[in-house]
């Protein structure tokens, strides 16, 4: 199947009203790229507009919340095809099927990433016991582990956190869609029990704090959205009253969020500050992001396309390789001197940060795209075609009936 391009997929979601979470996703990876980015270079962002500094630098510092907003478009994309079905009719997807689709999606990137950086630990000087390292990373259950394999490439954890979910989503979501306030209420209910009950004793201690029950508000309001938006999407009079409405809102949550990220930005050098933080604003930051996602599926046009435009689509269908390959990649270039100083200090040489930060996010995103279009959407593309997906039928011997066009990723 010939790949589509970026417009494409957007014109296909759109038609779901769904391409905004495309857009999400792409915002959501270009979060983490600047605050890691920020993180090994020290590099602070600034920009003026007539005079007046701009606070792009909150981004560089809270870019970490891009992993809570994956978790509420993960809450919401799992969901949404589940409350189609209830609404609409059609027979639910059995928990094999379930099952096969999030391996195909999680595992094949995944590996390729995991056992590169198994070979470059060595190579960055970082003392780990590889066995039980590989052992609890290929078990995805290394977030219960002080996870020193994590140096080398510290955004693992989250999937770890991602593939639990899954255990618990088929028989979560079979209840959500029957009383959704009140599971959602219960998920937040649990969320805050447990950082304040339990993870507040320990708020440095990634094995406490890096716990499923930690982030079950993040989905749920995910899950909150997606339930809200496919009861609503086929409503013709409402939604001709509400597009401005929902506009408004969507600012307004944004607006919302940025003040959130202002406020953890604010003690973000404190001992403890991020953490104390997250134990009552993620919950917040959860309502603000799946109040966005929600009104931006209903916003006006203009809104839809801002939000979900060729970067960001590109930025999204790229997003998980991206995740993967990013700080393996940064931490291999400033370990190995691979960009040269002019002073012996990288983080006092404007033109090494320049440098240093072109190189990595060039070469992460090139392998992210590689692996995207050869690998990992082909892969996807055995169940179910896929767009931006190389044709590997093309070269090999005899030839196929081309794939059926896909409607929803």
């Amino acid at each position: 199947m010939a790949p589509l391009t970026t417009r494409d997929v957007s014109r296909e979601h759109a038609r779901g009203g769904t391409e905004v979470l495309d857009g999400f996703r792409g915002i959501a990876i270009v979060l983490v790229l600047v605050y890691h980015t920020w993180l090994f270079s020290w590099y602070t962002p600034e920009a003026h507009l007539f005079g007046f500094a701009l606070p792009v630098d909150v981004f560089a510092r809270t870019g970490y919340l891009g992993v809570e907003l994956f978790f509420a478009i993960s809450g919401f994309v799992l969901f949404f095809p589940i409350v189609e079905r209830h609404f609409r009719g059609g027979a639910p997807a059995s928990l094999r099927t379930f099952a096969f689709r999030r391996f195909l999606k999680i595992v094949p990137s995944y590996a390729i990433a995991l056992v590169v950086t198994a070979i470059s630990v060595r190579s960055l000087h970082i003392d780990v016991a590889l066995g039980p390292a590989l052992a609890q990373h290929a078990l995805l259950i290394q977030n219960f582990f002080s996870d020193n394999f994590g140096q080398a490439n510290s955004v693992f954890w989250s999937l770890a956190i991602e593939a639990q979910f899954y255990l618990v989503f088929p028989a979560l979501a079979w209840i959500f869609v029957r009383r959704p306030f009140i599971v959602a209420a219960a998920m937040v209910a649990l969320a805050l029990a447990y950082r304040y009950g339990v993870a507040h004793c320990c708020l440095q201690v990634e094995p406490v704090n890096r716990q499923l029950p930690a982030f079950v508000d993040i989905f749920a309001g995910g899950m909150l959205g997606a339930y809200g938006v496919s009861r609503l999407r086929d409503n013709e009079e409402f939604l001709a009253r509400a597009r401005p409405i929902a506009t408004v809102v969507a600012l307004a949550a944004a607006l919302g969020a940025f003040a959130l990220m202002e406020s953890a930005n604010a003690i973000q050098y404190d001992i403890g500050g991020r953490e104390k933080w997250i134990l009552p604003n993620r919950t917040l930051f959860a309502l603000a992001t799946s109040v966005l996602i929600f009104a931006s599926c209903f916003a006006v046009r203009f809104w839809r396309a801002l939000v979900a435009n060729p970067i960001t689509i590109f930025f999204s269908l790229v997003s998980y390789n991206v995740y993967l390959w990013h700080t393996l990649v940064m931490i291999w270039l400033w370990k190995h001197d691979a960009i040269p100083t002019r002073n012996g200090d990288p983080h006092g040489d404007p033109q090494w940060k320049f440098v240093y930060i072109a190189s990595g996010w060039a070469l992460s995103i090139a392998i992210a795209t590689a692996l995207t279009y050869f690998v990992e959407r082909p892969i996807l593309g055995t169940n179910k075609a896929q767009n931006f997906a190389f044709d590997w039928s093309r070269v090999k011997p005899g030839s196929r009936q081309p794939a059926r066009p896909e409607t929803r990723t």
